[in-house]
């Protein structure tokens, strides 16, 4: 205790920003729950997030690594935050209050994110501290405060590139082979966090290539350390799913020309250059009138993610998913860059000057989500997720265990509603993943004209085939099955909730549902 209130009196700026952040995240959690109809609270995640934790719940049940008991696809992207997804299932036998470990879980990737930012900063050996303006901006941007309050993987994969670029750091001042392993860890669990990861290891090991006269065979150990990584998943990949290529990357990635998908992502990164286009430019401006090999450094991983984004074909959705995890990163360039500015002005303006810079910087990035921010508005997709938790209380109550659900959102009510789901969006199917993906026009959406993981869909397979008990709705894209519906689907009433569910299915208790006029 005595060491713990020593770093406090020592550390009473960080430590107040902190608890201010816990305050905060806490209050965004609360926000972002609510109590349903069942008198019940319940928390929500992001829906992509809510898929993991289905997998994670089945596996923490002994249903396996799977979205339903029996089928072997892989779903997800986020292995490692499925695993710990899977450990809060086991210890918590309650799925929202399980979920509600994950949110918290959040709080402390973030904290890791500003606090990892905060020692690479200090290798810049400043000539006066800024550290807990740094601290504040992380914690500040609002994308990396979104995504993992919510469930996604962000945050952990901001903490692990965060501390893997410190230990890199610090070896290339003392070569340890402590800071070595280290690194070589957090990569390694940033390759399972997600895979894309795998382009951040490589330009870390190309960074500590200037270290190789003096520790050429610690630095091919590392190297051959680090690829256990990939080639264990991968082995586990294909005994357990029989694929060498997870099911999202199939989805994602195929049947789309390579010149429309880079057109995709360019029209998807064009908001976030807007609106992140001080902060990059200050940076890049630094970059420039003061080079240092730690500054390109640091701006590769920004780099790597921003063509990445593009090369994937942009992203569902302009929270800046793939980008937030490496914007602490520009954040700190962006700061020094202040830092080495003002140095040529009186000592009295340095921290005024570069409190200003900094909030000039975040009122950019941060202005469109003002309200989400402050409370006033619920997180973006909250309040679908709670339609979505009244749904699977409804479907709980009036089908058997034998029915099986319909979903355009794979999320929520799956997670939620404990009966078999069908993906008519193919992220848990293997058909819908190798269909041809629609570039009509039909699926498009911020800047996209075929949204990545939406673009691919057979509603005569999944609900004339398949006749799910349930489904979400009757048209996507280019399909509409409504008339046909009408003579399979009925839309009933269960208390405020609204469901379409397969006319005369045994698996209904139709006695307890009121029909639409």
């Amino acid at each position: 205790m005595a060491k713990i209130w020593l770093f406090i009196k020592r550390h009473w700026g960080i430590t107040t920003l902190a608890l201010i952040f816990c305050l905060w995240a806490l209050a965004f959690i609360k926000r972002s729950s609510y109590i349903a109809s069942d008198g019940k609270w319940y928390f929500t995640l992001f829906d992509d997030a809510l898929i993991s934790m289905r997998y994670a719940w089945n596996l923490a049940h002994g249903q396996g690594l799977v979205w339903n008991a029996g089928e072997y696809i892989e779903g997800y992207t986020n292995l490692l935050m499925t695993l710990l997804m899977a450990a809060f299932s086991f210890l918590i036998d309650e799925k929202r209050y399980a979920v509600l470990a994950v949110q918290l879980t959040g709080i402390f990737f973030n904290l890791g994110a500003a606090f990892f930012s905060l020692q690479i900063f200090k290798t810049f050996k400043a000539k006066f501290s800024t550290g807990s303006i740094l601290f504040a901006a992380i914690l500040l941007y609002y994308p990396l405060n979104y995504w993992s309050l919510l469930g996604m993987e962000t945050g952990l994969l901001a903490a692990l590139l965060g501390a893997g670029v410190w230990a890199s750091m610090l070896y290339v001042e003392t070569p340890r082979n402590a800071y070595l392993f280290w690194m070589t860890l957090c990569f390694g669990l940033a390759y399972l966090t997600r895979n894309d990861s795998i382009l951040f290891a490589a330009l870390s090991f190309l960074y500590l290539t200037q270290t190789l006269q003096k520790n050429l065979r610690s630095f091919f150990a590392a190297g051959l350390t680090l690829s256990l990584f990939p080639l264990g998943q991968s082995l586990f990949r294909l005994y357990y799913y029989g694929q060498i290529l997870p099911n999202t990357y199939t989805l994602k990635l195929t049947g789309l020309a390579l010149t429309e998908r880079l057109a995709n992502g360019w029209g998807f990164v064009q908001p976030f250059l807007r609106e992140s286009s001080w902060v990059l430019a200050v940076a890049a401006l630094g970059l420039l009138i003061w080079p240092a090999r730690q500054k390109f450094y640091l701006f590769g991983f920004f780099l790597i993610s921003f063509v990445y984004q593009i090369y994937v074909g942009g992203d569902p959705w302009t929270y800046w998913r793939i980008l937030a995890p490496t914007m602490p990163f520009m954040l700190i360039l962006f700061l020094q860059t202040g830092v080495e500015s003002l140095n040529k002005f009186p000592k009295t303006l340095h921290v005024t000057g570069l409190l200003l810079l900094a909030a000039l910087g975040l009122n950019q990035m941060d202005a469109r989500f003002f309200k989400q921010i402050t409370l006033q508005d619920l997180p973006f997709d909250a309040e679908a997720g709670h339609s979505h938790i009244e749904t699977a209380i409804a479907i709980n109550e009036v089908t058997t265990p034998q029915a099986t659900l319909g979903v355009f959102w794979a999320g929520a009510l799956p997670y939620y509603a404990d009966r078999t789901a069908l993906d008519f969006l193919g992220k848990s199917d293997a058909y819908i993943a190798r269909l041809t993906p629609d570039t009509s026009g039909a699926i498009a959406w911020d800047g996209m004209d075929s949204v990545p993981g939406h673009n691919k869909y057979d509603l005569t397979y999944s609900i004339q085939t398949l006749l799910p008990t349930y489904v979400d709705d009757l048209k996507w894209g280019q399909q509409d099955l409504s008339a046909w519906g009408e003579a399979h689907y009925v839309r009933v009433k269960y208390k405020k909730t609204w469901l379409y569910l397969l006319k005369d299915s045994p698996f209904v208790y139709w006695d307890q549902l009121d029909f639409e006029p």
